[in-house]
């Protein structure tokens, strides 16, 4: 995660929403099921699809891949993000019988999740290294080309927040176990113990309903994307080569490290739609929550590994590169600020720890 999109091209796209303020929903959807979905499964997944794509302005469909990652659980995750531009047309389509009737008669071992972020776009960020839209930027008519870009913390100066810091209520306990009990009382701030493994190595399903709502404030949400279509093979080795062990390794940093790094759920995947054969290659994301923005930077400054994968890329394509003005491959990041209140989530028969699921017994 997180390449420094500047080092890929003389610019950065970011979402221009021409001084328009929207309050739109950002959703995700899951189904958990064996490899080689069975026929319940399957009507699921289809009965899912059909309601989001009668409604969302934009469906991508996304399946869970290692990347590289341990993984002991046979379960597979069939996801789709989902993203309204008006948050008035998901609630009716949420309230709607139909969608309803579909919530109300899962089964408690049915495997099914949602989490439903409502937000302002003033707390949302977008940014491409090339100029094409993806995600919610694909609702929207336009992006705009900046040079905002190459230095740390300038995802909080594009969100930017005079009165906001954007700072979790809570720490972690690898932080508060360097922090004095007086220092933690008096800011008020509370332990948070991250789990850490999520559910790819859980084999414990937690039977009938979740549901999580009021979260802590300022959690950060995070998906980043890679593609690379039909670039020229120099490009494509090259990166198989130099780029992906360094993004594997801070990709496994950030799995195997959650607590250090204030990683509350993370997982990878493999976009659907991808219609190349190697899965080094193929469309590939990853879906974050940290404790907040803060957790989010700090943890690319600190993994020495983070620090090589930004110098490799930096080689390829800036100045003297090979790929200098000529690289074609394609990276983005989406990243949402959440207030308590603007997170609903249900989960029906899922993992232990899928998702923030386990959020719901926080104090």
């Amino acid at each position: 995660m997180r390449i420094n999109l500047a080092l890929l091209s003389n610019m950065v796209f970011l979402a221009d929403w021409e001084e328009k303020e929207h309050l739109f929903v950002y959703g995700m959807f899951g189904v958990q099921h064996k490899e080689g979905q069975t026929e319940n499964t399957t009507a699921i997944v289809e009965s899912l699809h059909s309601l989001l794509t009668s409604s969302a302005g934009q469906v991508d469909l996304l399946t869970n891949e290692s990347h590289g990652l341990a993984t002991e659980t046979e379960l597979h995750t069939t996801t789709f993000v989902a993203y309204w531009l008006d948050a008035t047309v998901y609630q009716a389509w949420a309230s709607s019988g139909e969608v309803q009737h579909f919530w109300n008669t899962l089964y408690d071992d049915a495997g099914v999740w949602r989490e439903v972020m409502t937000i302002p776009t003033s707390r949302y960020m977008f940014a491409a290294n090339q100029n094409f839209r993806w995600g919610l930027t694909c609702l929207i008519d336009k992006l705009r080309a900046s040079n905002d870009e190459g230095y740390w913390g300038v995802y909080r100066h594009r969100i930017g927040s005079k009165d906001d810091t954007f700072t979790s209520p809570y720490v972690t306990a690898a932080k508060a176990k360097r922090t004095t009990d007086d220092i933690t009382k008096a800011s008020g701030l509370r332990v948070l113990d991250i789990p850490a493994e999520g559910p790819k190595s859980s084999s414990k399903v937690r039977l009938g309903r979740v549901r999580l709502k009021d979260i802590p404030d300022n959690i950060c949400f995070v998906r980043e994307g890679q593609r690379q279509p039909n670039i020229a093979k120099e490009e494509l080795g090259l990166w198989l080569e130099k780029v992906a062990p360094h993004a594997r390794s801070w990709i496994e940093h950030l799995d195997s490290h959650r607590e250090k790094n204030g990683v509350l759920s993370f997982s990878t995947h493999v976009g659907q739609e991808s219609k190349l054969a190697d899965l080094e290659a193929a469309e590939t994301d990853q879906l974050a929550y940290f404790l907040d923005l803060a957790h989010f930077e700090a943890s690319g400054r600190a993994f020495k590994g983070h620090v090589q994968l930004r110098k490799t890329v930096m080689e390829m394509y800036g100045p003297g590169g090979p790929m200098e003005g000529i690289g074609k491959a394609e990276l983005y990041v989406e990243l949402l600020i959440l207030k308590s209140d603007e997170f609903d989530a249900e989960y029906v028969g899922c993992l232990e720890g899928t998702g923030l699921m386990y959020l719901k017994n926080i104090e």
